[in-house]
């Protein structure tokens, strides 16, 4: 799994240590720093979600 997914492990770190940068207390909807959360945030999910989807097709696929 580790081989497989390592690009997909990598990004989900690179986005969580940007999520806890993010500044919680001060929400501006017009700055940069937010839309940045909120990409990183998406990317997060996208990475996820195309782990469990090649793991559940490898997994169906037995060699």
């Amino acid at each position: 799994m580790i081989k497989r997914n390592l690009s997909s492990i990598l990004v989900i770190i690179a986005m969580l240590l940007n999520i806890l940068g993010f500044d919680f207390m001060n929400i501006n909807t017009a700055s940069t720093k937010f839309w940045l959360f909120l990409g990183a945030t998406i990317v997060l999910i996208a990475s996820v979600i195309l782990i469990f989807v090649n793991e559940s097709k490898n997994n169906k696929n037995p060699k």
